[in-house]
């Protein structure tokens, strides 16, 4: 399995591109089906590239969660190669009206960027639920709707993998934190569930992707992330 990713845009939101080809194979053997990952901000030329070069095809886009970092290049890129998007229901609005999520502050950059207040969301856009296995470009995803830092945050669990478990786990849980809460849209309530019932669940040796920074394990975020202690979440996120 190939699982690639570059950071984008000025909030530096990691975009995954993944596909079931052996990472050791030679891209010159002929092309492989892929699933892109949050292509955000300034990520399309970047994704195109390490399309090229590896000779991936993509067949969807997921996204984890609908906001304008993760989410911003999602409708050009797929659109352009006739892709279907999914994402949770509840955060659609976010891809027609990214400042519904945004604080004011970040209103402005978007605002600089775009233009407009109000983008194109995808074509060709579904829904995720949770609990579904989607089964897409020879991958079998398991999706766990995650609320707290948006209330369409899903976790986008690959069971079978040469690495073991890998959850690519969006603004949810990074390494050694967790994802915003006041921004519109967070649940202190939702999110403290979320990392009790649906994270703290995970098999410690699973691989965690988050949206920002670099990748940890469950096991080691249990023993030493700060916001996954008892005494955190028994006295309730804020």
């Amino acid at each position: 399995m190939l699982i690639a990713s570059f950071p984008a845009g000025p909030w530096q939101a990691n975009c995954y591109v993944v596909s079931p080809r052996e990472e050791q194979s030679d891209a010159a053997e002929g092309s492989a089906p892929c699933v892109v990952v949050d292509p955000g901000m300034d990520a399309v030329d970047d994704l195109e590239q390490l399309l090229a070069r590896e000779s991936l095809v993509p067949q969807a886009v997921l996204l984890t969660h609908g906001h304008i970092d993760h989410v911003a290049g999602a409708a050009q890129f797929a659109d352009a190669h006739g892709l279907p998007v999914h994402l949770h229901p509840a955060d659609e609005h976010l891809l027609s009206d990214p400042a519904a999520g945004l604080s004011p502050e970040s209103r402005v950059l978007v605002e600089q960027y775009f233009g407009a207040a109000r983008l194109t969301p995808p074509a060709d856009l579904h829904g995720l639920a949770d609990g579904q296995r989607l089964s897409v470009a020879g991958l079998e995803f398991d999706l766990l709707h995650a609320p707290g830092h948006t209330a369409g945050c899903t976790l986008l669990r690959l069971a079978d993998t040469p690495h073991g478990p890998v959850v690519f786990s969006g603004d949810v849980v990074f390494a050694g934190s967790i994802g915003r809460l006041d921004l519109p849209g967070g649940d202190p309530a939702a999110m403290t569930r979320t990392l009790r019932e649906v994270v703290l669940t995970l098999d410690d040796a699973t691989h965690l992707l988050p949206g920002h920074g670099g990748l940890t394990q469950v096991g080691h975020e249990r023993r030493t992330n700060p916001y996954l202690t008892d005494a955190i979440l028994d006295g309730g996120l804020s």
